[in-house]
């Protein structure tokens, strides 16, 4: 009777809350620029037989069109109409020229009777080649020749900076100037069609690192900022690496402000001392979220950070967060640079209860693991935990003492952890389990997943988002398992559209999950602008009594989304329907509202 009345009420409030939610966007409509509000309907012409060309124009002209234009008053409309239409203009041939077309011709003829109307005929001419490449004083030895232009390449301005920045990045790497400069200039040859490249590079005084002095900093160590400085004293200088400590010391949110100087000229021995001038931020913090999951009920999240306890970036949190199924209150140590300076401590311990539909469990965990950091995107955790743990399932209560030793290994280049673009998310976990109690026998879980992302950029940030994971139970059958130790799947971050937990074999109308599992989602991510954003999302996903997950007896839910980006994330609206509902089981749609992305 309880849980069924706290689920009526957490049901009403999810609702009230979600049509505030929607009040509140579609009352913000009227002082956003949405594309959709404004159609516009301009053509181009004259490139059809150069499809490249014609979709690199297209681009630009779409992003010149991404703002609209006041209709308020008809006389400034017809004249910031104008204006913008001769920009496009304007751009189209500085497009043309950067694509080596120097002979185009951009016109534009205006539809007279229909605004935000008309055609740009492009004439593009012959495409400029290369005549010549040369180097003052001399050419640079560069390592791989994948990057450089040469004679009788196209005259593409991409190639010539990109050429441009490679050389910089390899002499600096390579001699060690503490000043240099690559540039270019181009001669055209118009009765040839060509031009001559030349690079132009000046080199200073070579130059080594000396000491990194900071300064202004009050509570965080100065040991601490040592460990940051990537590099040792006499090392070959380069700028990249002043930049390097720069940014890492902005990454550990200890500092509002990290300014570097540098000396006119390096000193007399050749080296470069750094100054570093620190502005240290607040290190405490207080933190607070909301999430509404129609399977899960309204819930709340309040948490407390110090990111400095002992001066030497170490992190101390504790949160608590509850919904109508679970409670937890969670006390975290985190320890940076720890023996090794790519090696980090943690220690976690965690007070949870959760009541669902398959069990009811209370327990107490206590943990520890080591993160090494092998490469910028390579990472392994090795660890132990400890849970004490007393579950309900079908009226039989049993307790367990679980000992595990978790593995992991992952592989992340993404571009963003809340809102990514492009890259990948590959994760594997190897943790057996032993109780020391005795209620159950040795067994091991075993997962895997991978996300990956593709960008496509141009008009409406088209996003197309990848995500598969899977695993499995070894050692011992499903009923000898502990029931929260179970796979399951159904919810906002499983399988959207199904009820928590609420995938997979049922017994007595409840859950009772399985010993492996296999879930996947595919979702198209559109922004509209800078604030409002859209997704359309299919989610699969099955769990299976045996070992090997069951791709023969698949759940599947689509539905569509609202994003809302802030600072720091993007707030998530879905709303989710089954797509092979069973009868008394499942809910006819499930409503989803939280923080980040789904994946």
């Amino acid at each position: 009777m309880y849980r069924a009345k706290m689920r009526f009420l957490a049901g009403i409030f999810g609702r009230v809350f979600c049509l505030c939610i929607c009040v509140q966007a579609v009352s913000a409509c009227s002082s956003i620029n949405l594309p959709f509000v404004q159609e516009t309907d301009y053509d181009i012409t004259g490139v059809e037989d150069k499809p490249d060309l014609q979709d690199y124009l297209q681009t630009i002209l779409d992003d010149r069109l991404k703002s609209k234009i006041d209709e308020g008053d008809p006389v400034q409309f017809a004249e910031d109409e104008i204006v913008r239409e001769e920009i496009i203009e304007a751009d189209l041939l500085k497009a043309l020229k950067a694509k080596g077309f120097y002979e185009g011709e951009v016109t534009y003829e205006d539809n007279p009777d229909k605004s935000l109307s008309g055609v740009y005929t492009v004439s593009p001419g012959p495409q400029y080649i290369l005549s010549s490449v040369t180097y003052d004083p001399e050419k640079p030895v560069i390592k791989g020749d994948g990057v450089m232009v040469h004679e009788g390449d196209p005259l593409l301005a991409v190639s010539i900076l990109k050429a441009q920045g490679e050389m910089y990045k390899q002499i600096q790497k390579d001699e060690c100037y503490f000043s240099l400069s690559v540039e270019h200039g181009v001669i055209l040859n118009e009765q040839e069609d060509s031009g001559a490249l030349i690079y132009t590079i000046e080199k200073g005084e070579t130059a080594s690192f000396g000491v990194a002095d900071f300064q202004g900093q009050e509570s965080v160590d100065l040991s601490f900022l040592e460990k940051l400085v990537p590099w040792d004293e006499g090392e070959c200088y380069t700028s990249e690496k002043v930049e390097k400590l720069r940014t890492k010391l902005l990454e550990t949110g200890l500092f509002a402000q990290a300014r570097t100087q540098l000396p006119e000229s390096p000193q007399g021995d050749g080296s470069v001392p750094v100054t570093v001038e620190l502005e240290e931020r607040a290190h405490r913090s207080i933190t607070a979220g909301a999430s509404y999951y129609t399977d899960q009920g309204a819930g709340l999240s309040l948490g407390w950070e110090h990111r400095n306890l002992f001066g030497l970036a170490e992190k101390l949190d504790t949160s608590i967060n509850f919904n109508e199924i679970s409670q937890n209150v969670d006390l975290n140590f985190y320890k940076p640079y720890f023996l090794r300076d790519d090696q980090n401590l943690s220690i976690n311990s965690s007070l949870f209860q959760e009541d669902s539909e398959a069990y009811e469990e209370t327990a107490f965990e206590l943990s520890s693991s080591l993160d090494r950091q092998f490469t910028d995107e390579l990472s392994g955790q090795v660890g132990v935990a400890l849970t004490v743990t007393e579950i309900v399932e079908d009226n039989d209560t049993e307790t367990f003492g679980l000992v595990s030793l978790p593995l992991g290994l992952s592989y992340d280049n993404r571009d963003s952890t809340l809102n990514p673009h492009e890259g990948w998310l590959l994760k594997t976990s190897f943790e057996p389990f032993y109780d020391v109690i005795g209620e159950s026998d040795p067994f091991t879980k075993v997962e895997g997943g991978a996300r990956t992302y593709l960008d496509f950029g141009g008009n409406l940030d088209p996003v197309l988002a990848f995500r598969a994971d899977a695993g499995s139970l070894i050692g011992t059958g499903r009923d000898s398992t502990p029931a929260s130790q179970r796979f399951y799947a159904g919810g906002g971050g499983s399988v959207r559209g199904y009820g928590y937990q609420e995938v997979g074999p049922f017994e007595n109308g409840d859950p009772v999950g399985g010993r492996s599992y296999v879930t996947g989602s595919t979702e198209l991510r559109l922004k509209f602008n800078n604030k409002f954003g859209g997704v359309a999302f299919v989610d699969a996903g099955s769990v299976s009594e045996e070992t090997f997950p069951d791709l023969d007896n698949l759940s599947f839910g689509t539905g569509l989304g609202v994003r809302y980006y802030t600072g720091f994330g993007p707030l998530r609206f879905d709303v989710a329907v089954p797509l092979n509902r069973r009868d008394n089981l499942d809910q006819s749609y499930q409503l989803y509202l939280s923080i980040g992305q789904a994946f």
